[in-house]
């Protein structure tokens, strides 16, 4: 079930507060600035929340690193709990009241947080680390036999057996990589297996993982820590845009057969009547003076069809303004 815990949390009140806060870590003061950036957003509440509210906000917001992020989203149900989530891009200082909460931000942010695997190879092993985004979820380092690792310069007769040895050992270590290279895929569900080192090490591990793990490795020439993880990035960004594009591309092809549509009211309908698939939004952070009359709780469009898609386990995907976009939102249908 897609944002399962988003779902759940829609269920808690019928009224809520949304707080973005940037959390600068390179800077001197950066502790400060977050605390102050917090008691701004706190004194824009408005007094439809009790103060033992307050005190459990002040007590969640109290107990955050700013380092842990480049920015924070803070939801408070009114009468019930606080979901934090942590967010690898920086946002600018926002709070909101409601009827529902604003999750676009939290959304973009998950579907820009893809697990990934980087492979540092030479012809010994590998250092395996998986992460989610910024966080490392787990590592493995491989040590493979190192008897034979170094062709050597022998001369003579024996030079051609020395350096088979050496392809030979070089090859078995990378079976050991590839396995262990799969395990961690399987185990974390990655999207991407970004292979970096020694150039033979590359070729031989990429020739040995398992059909499916290869078809989402790639081979990062880069061999600085800075250099790898700039590719990285930049493979994740490639990622993200094509789900973006594909998902686009599933409008266009179900607009002539009534299984997409671009039309407001036509998507407010359908999400009422569970029809939406896929729901494409287009969150431009616009003000709370901008409801929707299709709505009766005065709620944003983009925010009322996010919580309706996702009480029915319809996929939601943040978009940039497409040039197919009539409005904010766009949809897929089931029937």
């Amino acid at each position: 079930m897609p944002h399962a815990d988003l779902r759940a949390f829609n269920e808690e009140s019928d009224w809520f507060a949304t707080i973005t806060l940037p959390t600068p870590s390179d800077l001197d003061d950066a502790r400060a600035r977050f605390d102050l950036e917090w008691r701004d957003a706190r004194a824009q509440l408005t007094d439809t929340w009790q103060a033992d509210e307050l005190d459990q906000l002040d007590r969640v917001v109290g107990d955050l690193h700013h380092r842990d992020s480049a920015g924070l989203v803070i939801v408070q149900a009114r009468n019930g709990p606080t979901l934090v989530e942590h967010l690898d891009e920086p946002v600018v200082a926002t709070v909101h009241e409601g009827p529902v909460p604003r999750w676009a931000t939290v959304i973009e942010g998950r579907q820009r947080t893809i697990a990934h695997v980087i492979v540092e190879t030479d012809r010994a092993g590998a250092d395996i680390t998986a992460f989610d985004g910024g966080t490392v979820l787990c590592t493995d380092t491989v040590v493979g036999d190192t008897e034979h690792i170094h062709r050597g310069h022998p001369g003579g007769w024996s030079q051609r057996r020395f350096q088979q040895r050496a392809e030979n050992t070089w090859e078995d270590n990378a079976r050991e990589v590839a396995d262990a290279v799969a395990e961690v895929t399987q185990r974390v569900d990655a999207q991407l297996v970004a292979v970096a080192g020694d150039v033979r090490a590359q070729t031989f591990l990429l020739e040995h993982l398992p059909t499916d793990v290869a078809d989402i490795a790639v081979k990062v020439e880069a061999g600085s820590p800075g250099g790898i993880a700039d590719e990285v990035v930049r493979q994740l960004s490639n990622l993200v845009a094509e789900r973006v594009t594909a998902a686009a591309d599933s409008v266009r092809a179900g607009l002539d057969s009534d299984l997409a549509a671009t039309d407001a009211d036509t998507i407010v309908d359908a999400l009422r009547q569970g029809r939406v698939e896929t729901l494409l939004v287009h969150d431009d952070l616009s003000t709370d003076d901008d409801v929707d009359s299709r709505w009766l709780d005065g709620a944003r469009l983009v925010d009322r069809a996010i919580v309706a898609a996702l009480a029915t386990d319809a996929e939601v995907i943040v978009v940039p303004k497409l040039a197919i976009m009539d409005a904010p939102v766009a949809a897929t249908m089931r029937w």
